[in-house]
């Protein structure tokens, strides 16, 4: 029977979703692994709460900026800790996003992999397994809980509770689920923009497991024009194993 790869397994691929309109150019390098007891770098985030006027009218900004049919292109570098194995891996590759909902990642490094939204269904395709796996946003969890969140973001979102603070250049909104969500979709959530331009600069995820997902990111001076419908949807290959995502 096929498995996916721990470090890029289908529920970290999820928190992907909520970025769904923005990034930048190729920064690949190759695989670390390194002892969870080496030195964290300091979290770009301020205790600091700001008035709700304020905050109101940063939320409306964000709103829209990722509500626009904008399309971007660029790169993530993802640091995933794994709390089982005090280890920590690093992976790279490239994106594109066209807002509201529509993505392509295509992971480099360590090993090559594709998550795919049309804004409907999700492809997650491993070339190594010809395996592909495939879910309506609709009938996942994860999906339905931060797919657009960006676009719509609000003080007081759906099972969650928000938190926004600023503090030099930089704008963080903390997301965390209400106390009486049985089945929450992460422990915490940060995003962390640019606070001129509301770019999006990095996410901080701790999962279920208190896995730690940390993503970065790097943007091109966009937008760029529309892509065509086909780069956000996936054919498997003959052959290909196709099975439901998330099992």
């Amino acid at each position: 029977m096929k498995y996916l790869c721990k470090v890029n397994s289908w529920w970290f691929l999820i928190a992907f979703i909520l970025l769904l309109i923005s990034v930048s150019p190729v920064m690949a390098d190759s695989l670390q692994k390194t002892d969870s007891t080496a030195k964290e770098e300091p979290a770009a985030v301020t205790t600091v709460v700001m008035k709700k006027s304020e905050q109101e009218k940063i939320l409306s900004r964000i709103r829209h900026k990722y509500s626009l049919k904008d399309a971007y292109a660029g790169s993530f570098t993802q640091k995933t800790t794994y709390t089982d194995s005090n280890e920590t891996t690093l992976s790279t590759g490239r994106i594109w996003i066209q807002g509201p909902d529509k993505m392509r990642w295509e992971y480099q490094l360590p090993e090559k992999q594709l998550l795919v939204s049309d804004g409907q269904t999700l492809w997650y395709y491993t070339p190594d397994l010809n395996q592909v796996m495939v879910g309506k946003i609709k009938d996942i969890k994860e999906a339905r809980v931060i797919v657009n969140l960006l676009a719509k973001l609000k003080s007081e979102p759906k099972n969650l509770k928000l938190r926004l603070s600023r503090k030099d250049n930089l704008v963080t909104v903390i997301l965390l689920p209400l106390d009486g969500d049985k089945a929450p979709a992460f422990q915490n959530l940060k995003i962390i923009f640019a606070a001129d331009t509301l770019m999006l600069l990095e996410t901080r995820m701790e999962d279920l497991f208190a896995n730690k997902i940390v993503i970065s990111y790097k943007w091109k001076s966009g937008p760029d024009p529309i892509l065509p419908a086909a780069h956000f949807s996936f054919i498997p290959p003959a052959g290909c194993d196709v099975m439901p995502l998330g099992q």
